[in-house]
């Protein structure tokens, strides 16, 4: 059986998908507004661990199905780097892993959510795990700038697209060890993506596109955020 599978606009679990994340994505922000200080970090916390805790049980599922392995099962993935500086973020609050999962977060996790695709076929664990952690990736952005109101510095987005080509650089040293195929370097995804550009004479024509659509979006995010009014911060221990 087919393990990889890309979701399309005319599946009900797409939309369904897009509901839960939404929720993922907006309860955080209203909790964030309303809540003291002392229930939002305990809050922050458990959103961590779930984060952690979600990704054990799908790769507990995996290897007790016996579909996991070295190439397909490791955070090795943009939007599986996100959620390791996710969880990190939500235990320390290091500004520069808010900085960097803001952006690496918000434009892996929006295309993910736009074009589903799962590695490991579509088992309850397995697409909770995925919308869940994608939903947190976008929204763990969004509550940085709009929760602990930390502000985006110029440039922030030139900075974060050079740390992503360590990222990548790790991924390629992964995929050559393991066959795998993290971030999509080796290989373009399977989904329907318009951003996705193919080329049957320059085989890694898809990934020079990766790069030049990841600066554009984070660029669109460096913009849009900062036109976010940033009100008095609320109290966070920032290493």
């Amino acid at each position: 059986m087919d393990l990889h599978i890309a979701l399309t606009s005319s599946d009900s679990l797409y939309w369904l998908g897009w509901a839960f994340a939404i929720l993922v994505i907006v309860f955080p922000l209203w909790l964030g507004r309303n809540a003291s200080t002392e229930l939002r970090r305990t809050f922050e916390k458990s959103w961590a661990l779930l984060l952690l805790l979600s990704y054990i049980a799908m790769t507990g599922l995996s290897m007790y199905r016996g579909e996991a392995s070295w190439a397909t099962s490791l955070l090795a993935h943009m939007c599986g780097f996100s959620r390791l500086l996710a969880i990190a973020y939500l235990f320390k609050a290091s500004r520069w892993m808010g900085v960097l999962v803001t952006f690496t977060g918000i434009a892996g996790g929006v295309q993910s959510l736009l074009t589903p695709e799962f590695t490991n076929g579509l088992h309850p664990v397995n697409v909770f795990d995925y919308y869940f952690n994608h939903a947190s990736i976008v929204g763990i952005g969004i509550y940085i700038i709009m929760i602990h109101k930390e502000r985006l510095q110029k440039f922030s987005w030139l900075k974060a697209f050079g740390q992503i080509q360590i990222l990548a650089l790790i991924a390629v040293g992964i995929n050559l060890l393991t066959g795998g195929n993290y971030m999509y370097l080796m290989e373009p995804p399977i989904a329907d993506n318009p951003l996705i550009i193919r080329s049957e004479s320059f085989p890694y024509m898809h990934v020079v596109f990766f790069e030049v659509f990841a600066a554009l979006n984070f660029l669109i995010i460096q913009l849009v955020l900062s036109r976010i009014k940033i009100d008095k911060p609320v109290e966070v221990d920032v290493a």
